[in-house]
């Protein structure tokens, strides 16, 4: 969202925009460092408590004081630095309000704890080092607001990358190997809610109850990422390692589904990305991914390798149910917003501030 949002940003000339973006972030723009009129700078955030409780942010601070913005936007929090300028910031910590997620549920007693002190600092950041808060969709919205009543709490619709209008932009390079079968393309960090841990269970369901089915996962992970996978798995696993918004187009284009089974979201791009390239979407049956697929996906329990393997079987057998989703999928892009709107709805939020 963030190398979506700044792009759109690059084009505009209606105000004076100035980026300050991570490391990461940073790698996928051509930056030309230029002086005094430097537009552009690089930097990492190390929260502290001391930040999380001050937001006395020294680096940022004296950019402020050479910028001079009239507001501060923080594509997502918490941000441990509170600008006197207004400030609007994205929240996407769904872990806070989804407590009945079996992500959370099933988490070791000391990292729930570890979750729960962190929330008490994020959540004073969240009420106090801004003037308003956007979230991605009405859920969210609804959910945060009984955590933050006195927040005025806007929402914006997220969507793919404009990237994925401009062909001529995708970058071909990334191959996959020939196959004769069924490819399920994951395009994510190895996070631990996404719960990729579970394809090895799966791949042993559909060797016993569906041997028949060729199928491959093709994951943007490294396989060092996948501790301890046997062999036999790892045959049906293809390790792509991290690509970039340019190289996603065409690793969709050499697929068959999108797959899915993340236990906790606010809000996933790679749902309105498959629906833009034509690819059905299997993914978990949980709150989040309906509020943002409605009825353009094959659902299964995420916990279950049984659910998830009946729904691949079914999705990989049946044309017409590939047909449905893909159709389904068309109609529901019409209820995201564009790149380009969004963004327009990002800065007519930051004009009222």
């Amino acid at each position: 969202m963030g190398h979506s949002f700044v792009s759109e940003c690059f084009k505009r000339n209606d105000h004076e925009y100035y980026f300050i973006l991570s490391s990461t972030l940073a790698k996928d723009f051509q930056i030309q460092e230029d002086g005094e009129n430097q537009r552009v700078f690089t930097y990492d955030a190390r929260p502290s408590v001391y930040l999380s409780l001050t937001g006395r942010e020294s680096y940022l601070n004296r950019l402020l004081a050479r910028i001079d913005p009239d507001v501060v936007f923080t594509v997502f929090g918490p941000t441990y630095w509170k600008p006197d300028r207004p400030h609007l910031v994205g929240f996407a910590k769904a872990g806070y309000f989804y407590p009945d997620s079996p992500f959370v549920q099933q988490m070791p007693f000391f990292r729930k704890l570890k979750v729960q002190v962190l929330k008490i600092f994020h959540m004073y950041d969240f009420k106090h080092f801004n003037q308003a808060i956007v979230t991605e969709t009405s859920d969210t919205s609804q959910r945060l607001a009984g955590l933050l009543p006195e927040k005025k709490i806007y929402t914006v619709s997220n969507t793919y990358n404009q990237i994925f209008e401009e062909p001529e932009r995708w970058e071909k390079g990334v191959l996959l190997p020939d196959f004769d079968g069924v490819t399920m393309l994951s395009i994510t960090a190895n996070y631990r809610h996404k719960n990729l841990s579970i394809i090895p269970r799966v791949i042993d369901y559909l060797k016993e109850h569906h041997p028949q089915l060729n199928f491959r996962f093709v994951l943007t992970l490294k396989r060092e990422d996948y501790q301890d996978i046997e062999e036999k798995h790892a045959r049906h696993i293809l390790f792509l390692g991290r690509v970039s918004i340019y190289q996603a187009p065409a690793l969709y284009q050499q697929s068959d589904f999108m797959f899915m089974p993340t236990l906790l979201e606010c809000f996933s791009a790679t749902y309105p990305e498959a629906m833009k390239m034509e690819k059905p979407v299997l993914t978990s049956d949980m709150p989040f991914a309906r509020a943002v697929c409605g009825d353009a996906a094959v659902y299964f329990d995420p916990q279950s390798p049984a659910s998830i393997g009946e729904a691949i079987y079914s999705l990989a057998s049946s044309e017409a149910l590939r047909s449905e989703m893909i159709e389904r999928g068309r109609k529901r892009l019409e209820t995201f917003e564009t790149a380009t709107t969004r963004a327009q709805k990002y800065i007519e939020i930051l004009e009222k501030l």
